[in-house]
Parts: structure tokens; C-alpha cells; sequence
């Protein structure tokens, strides 16, 4: 049962469900992604379960430091895959630009009042890669040194759920991906990279 995948449809779109990741993709998105010239990457919403005794404002410090790590290592990765050839035809917008850009139009951490597709036009892409990552400890070294504690306190952090999903300027939601890795990471690097290296193989930027 563990390899069974189960084949919805509804209103014209599909999820792939089962043990692995949850997948949905608009009708079209293959073209919708080949016509995009720019995608920026914008900030992460980021949970931290910690400790239960953790001070929930030093959590919510410690968040905002993972979320900009988060942003970080999402964009080198896709630049390495620019570097192998892996992606063709897409340019992604600076992580500094991106988070200048939100601000200037009101966007912050604290004052999420755009839509994705509001974001897209704020910052003139032709799409917006949105992401939530939920831990059980802080992943950046930052963000432990905002909790007052050294890197590794915690150990490896047990389970970690992701959601990403590219939103298209004109159509909006266009692809999703709902990870949760049961495996353990020391680093945010080692997160991403698992979590790219698994969305990779539908996200439809990347060369198969």
C-alpha cells in the first residue's frame, strides 16, 4: 500500500497523493513555466515548534532568522541548477532586490498583505515561488544565537513539513508541493537541498 498513488480529479486539475509528496499542477503549467522570463523567491513563512520552555518571542526572532536562510538557500540552489544547464530560459531575481522590492510596497514579515499575484506585479516577475517551512527547532545558526542557545541544542530536528508553490502573475496558483520528510537535518543546506532535490522531479523549471 505504501506505493500506491491515487489519481484525483477535480474541476480540471490533479493531485498525486499518497506516502510521498502531495503534488498539484494546473492544466498547462509546462507551458505557463517556459514562458516565464524572471521568477523571484520570496520570503518563507517559518514555524518553529521549539521547547516548551522557549520564550515564544525569541521563537518568533528565531523564525525571521530562518526565514531569510530559508530564502537564501532556495535561490543558490536554483543557481547552481542554472549552472548545470538544468534550468533554461528563466532568470530568478536577487534575494536583495526581491526583499526591497516587498518592502517598498508594504510588504514585511510582520505585515503579510499582498497576494502572490499582487507580489508578481510589485515586483515585475513573471512569477513568485512561495514556501512554508514548519520545524521543530531553529535550522540557522542565526536563528539559534536569537534563542540564546548554541547551534545544535536540539540535535537533528525530527520531522519537518514544507509546502512551496510557484503562483503564475496572470493565472495564479499553478503548481504546489506538500513535503513532509521524516528523515533528520543538521542544517538548513541539508533541508533545502532534500527538498529540491525531491521537488525537482516535477518542478517544472527544472530539465529532466
Amino acid at each position: 500500500m505504501r506505493n500506491l498513488l491515487f489519481l484525483f480529479l477535480f474541476g480540471g486539475v490533479f493531485f498525486l497523493m499518497g506516502c510521498g509528496p502531495k503534488i498539484y499542477e494546473a492544466p498547462g503549467v509546462e507551458a505557463m513555466a517556459a514562458s516565464h522570463s524572471v521568477v523571484a523567491i520570496i520570503p518563507p513563512t517559518v514555524t518553529i515548534q521549539g521547547r516548551k520552555k522557549d520564550d515564544p518571542d525569541a521563537l518568533l526572532l528565531a523564525a525571521e532568522q530562518d526565514t531569510y536562510t530559508f530564502q537564501r538557500e532556495i535561490f543558490s540552489w536554483m543557481m547552481r541548477r542554472k549552472q548545470q544547464g538544468r534550468i533554461r530560459g528563466v532568470e530568478f531575481l536577487d534575494v536583495e532586490s526581491t526583499n526591497a522590492k516587498l518592502e517598498r510596497a508594504g510588504y514585511t514579515l510582520n505585515s503579510r498583505i499582498l497576494t502572490p499575484q499582487e507580489m508578481a506585479e510589485a515586483l515585475n516577475v513573471d512569477a513568485v515561488i512561495t514556501s512554508q517551512f514548519n520545524t521543530t527547532k531553529p535550522m540557522s545558526e542565526g536563528a539559534a544565537v536569537a534563542l540564546g542557545a548554541l547551534f545544535g541544542v536540539w540535535g537533528n530536528t525530527k520531522e519537518t513539513s514544507v509546502n512551496m508553490s510557484i503562483h503564475d502573475a496572470e493565472n495564479g496558483l499553478i503548481w504546489n508541493y506538500d513535503w513532509i520528510a521524516g528523515a533528520t537535518f543538521a542544517s538548513p543546506e541539508t533541508l533545502v537541498d532534500a527538498l529540491m532535490r525531491n521537488a525537482s522531479r516535477r518542478n517544472p523549471y527544472i530539465i529532466r
